[in-house]
């Protein structure tokens, strides 16, 4: 799992669309959560269209949830 220094879960890959990070999800308190996408280390991997097509089982990042060799894979 990758936490933000906000305590923000972080899901890259598909155009930012599932990240609580994304600028678009509400806290529990219903206060929106800040977009963290300018400081995530994780943004190439939702916005560079040539890795769209890169299948993520090819990532080997132990801490990306989408990742099919990681630990949380």
């Amino acid at each position: 799992m990758i936490i933000d220094v906000t305590g923000t879960v972080l899901t890259p890959g598909n155009e930012g669309k599932d990240c609580l990070g994304n600028g678009l999800h509400f806290d529990k308190n219903g206060a929106r959560i800040e977009c963290c996408c300018d400081e995530c280390d994780y943004a190439v991997c939702c916005y560079d269209p040539s890795l769209w097509d890169v299948p993520c089982e090819e990532c080997d990042d132990i801490y990306c949830p989408r990742s099919q060799r990681g630990q949380y894979g």
